[in-house]
């Protein structure tokens, strides 16, 4: 039962700061799934910094609306996170001038993306015609029960971050990080053995020249992952040596590749796409399900030898694949 809702115009202001609470969490909530340090309710301060150089806590107050002392506990909580710094103003001892540290600037900048999906999510959600203030707000919250902001935005920023990703083939330049990526995920992880050795060391001969393929996940020009598809039979292949880097995880990388692998394989006339990969990755596992692979316990060649414990998966490839 929704009082507040069922109170009209009277409960309209209590609404309004319900519906501020909920958009607040789920905007922490976006900057949480993108492992950036940042709280929704600190937006305001650092986008009025953004662009000046000193501003005082009395001005970001008219600013962006709020009280003197609410400006000074956002202030308080960035600079314990390095965002901001003060400094006494010259002319007035008595006012405290704000400045976003080199740490603040490139977050803003980071930000920018991020912001621009949120922007976009709440168009979707308030693009709403109504002449009444409340049907409007009924409107609103209905709609946000339906699908968050926080889903509203990482559906956005998941397909921004996709299309970011360019998915290139083997070059010989390339060749080392194939085996560098590789090497630091199976470090990670694992250990490297000889069977990893032996395909890492010579893509070209043991994979590209038996009908597979290697390729590589580019984001800004530099590359950030790669992948091998191995042919095990006419109608059997496998991913296999997918590696991203640790600072582009989380970001379509891994599901570019994967999902560009799959595509190869149909391609080349593959009936099913086999996979071996350890138990314990379970974000790598959750990534297999989500594009159609399942367990199998008969991937139909014999599982790598490895000393790491290993489980098989296999897609099996139709039209509709």
């Amino acid at each position: 039962m929704d009082v507040l809702g069922q109170l009209g115009p009277l409960g309209f202001a209590s609404r309004l700061r319900r519906l501020g609470e909920r958009l607040q969490r789920d905007a922490s909530l976006i900057y949480k799934a993108q492992s950036i340090d940042f709280e929704g309710r600190w937006f305001p301060v650092l986008y009025v910094l953004k662009d000046r150089s000193y501003l005082s806590v009395t001005a970001i107050a008219a600013a962006i609306g709020l009280t003197h002392p609410a400006v000074n506990q956002i202030a308080e909580k960035m600079a314990s996170h390095g965002l901001i710094s003060s400094l006494k103003d010259s002319d007035d001892e008595r006012r405290r001038l704000i400045v976003l540290t080199d740490k603040g600037v490139a977050l803003a900048g980071t930000l920018q993306p991020i912001w621009r999906d949120i922007e976009e999510a709440t168009r979707e959600v308030v693009s709403i015609r109504s002449g009444d203030a409340i049907e409007a707000l009924n409107k609103i919250e209905r709609s946000l029960d339906e699908k968050s902001m926080l889903d509203r935005v990482m559906s956005r920023t998941r397909k921004r971050q996709f299309d970011s990703v360019t998915i290139v083939d083997y070059r010989p330049n390339y060749k080392r990080y194939f085996k560098s990526l590789n090497y630091e995920w199976l470090k990670e992880h694992f250990e490297i053995e000889q069977q990893d050795e032996k395909i890492l060391s010579d893509p070209n001969g043991e994979i590209i020249k038996n009908g597979g393929a290697v390729i590589f996940a580019l984001l800004d020009g530099e590359v950030v992952g790669t992948a091998a598809l191995i042919k095990r039979s006419k109608t059997i292949f496998e991913l296999s040596k997918m590696a991203v880097v640790e600072v582009a995880r989380r970001k379509q990388v891994g599901r570019k590749l994967v999902l560009d692998i799959i595509s190869r394989a149909k391609n080349a006339g593959a009936k099913s796409l086999i996979l071996f990969t350890s138990p314990k990755l379970l974000a790598a596992i959750a990534l297999y399900r989500s594009v159609g692979f399942g367990l199998t316990e008969d991937p139909g060649v014999p599982l790598p030898k490895y000393k790491r414990k290993t489980i098989a998966m296999r897609l099996t490839i139709t039209k509709k694949t």
